[in-house]
């Protein structure tokens, strides 16, 4: 019996011994991989972004204030479009190719701004996933592109006969307020030496999730509003209201790295 108490004690013993150093081995290797993470002082990615009045592509760069802070910087070029627009064809020609009727302006906004990013949780408190709080504000710069369409004009040889002729879209033109003498669409890049610039504010409150399986990598996805305004409404629709304030919900999917 007494042999028997030996050798359980000695099991015990050495059993609390690995148990103590494993612990210890388990909780350097959390300070280190803390420590890895410290390390990480800067950030920067870029992607795609899509929103309920266009889509475009965005750029982050952060800059760590403390562990759970970062310092945003936030770039974006996306298209706006008016919420009345909607394609349609000329119903007198089957080949006609659908167009947006009443549109004067394409419409882009590149948005620079300054904000703050907040981590509320940690990776290891959300399996893997980085929970983050961040907002922006900043200038944004409303840029128009006339619209251009194919017009239908008479022959001057056969009054039976249309001649296609592309114009830029003008509401006030008597030949342009009625859909049966648009034939289509003009050229898209026709008109961008025409652009005109309106200057505005933004601002931007969103979530994003981080949930790269590399520390040094990021691959994040970011939703949240935008609120664009500018002080004199752009002109996109001839026979609908302009508005000078956008709301829109917008998701972005986002690839970078930390250094």
């Amino acid at each position: 019996m007494y042999e028997i108490m030996k050798k359980l004690l000695a099991f015990l013993f050495l059993f609390a011994c690995s148990s103590h150093i494993s612990g210890q081995d388990s909780l350097r290797s959390s300070v280190l991989n803390e420590e890895v993470s410290l390390l990480f002082r800067n950030e920067a990615e870029g992607g795609l972004t899509l929103h309920s009045g266009g889509f475009g592509i965005s750029f982050k760069r952060g800059w760590h204030r403390t562990g759970y802070k970062k310092r945003m910087l936030d770039m974006d070029l996306v298209s706006l479009r008016h919420p009345k627009q909607y394609k349609q064809p000329n119903p007198y020609y089957a080949d006609s190719r659908p167009f947006f009727f009443g549109k004067i302006n394409y419409v882009y906004m590149l948005r620079a701004g300054y904000g703050m990013q907040n981590i509320m949780f940690g990776k290891g408190e959300r399996s893997g996933v980085e929970v983050r709080f961040n907002y922006y504000f900043g200038g944004n710069l409303g840029m128009t592109k006339p619209v251009y369409l194919e017009v239908l004009l008479d022959s001057q040889f056969d009054s039976l006969f249309k001649v296609v002729d592309v114009q830029q879209y003008n509401p006030d033109d008597p030949l342009m307020q009625s859909v049966e003498n648009i034939y289509g669409p003009g050229p898209y890049f026709q008109g961008f030496d025409q652009m005109k610039f309106h200057p505005g504010i933004y601002a931007k409150f969103a979530m994003s999730f981080e949930y790269s399986m590399w520390q040094h990598k990021v691959t994040a996805l970011e939703t949240g509003v935008t609120l664009d305004y500018f002080p004199k409404a752009i002109p996109i629709m001839a026979y609908n209201k302009n508005e000078n304030l956008y709301v829109n919900f917008y998701i972005t999917l986002l690839w970078g790295a930390k250094w």
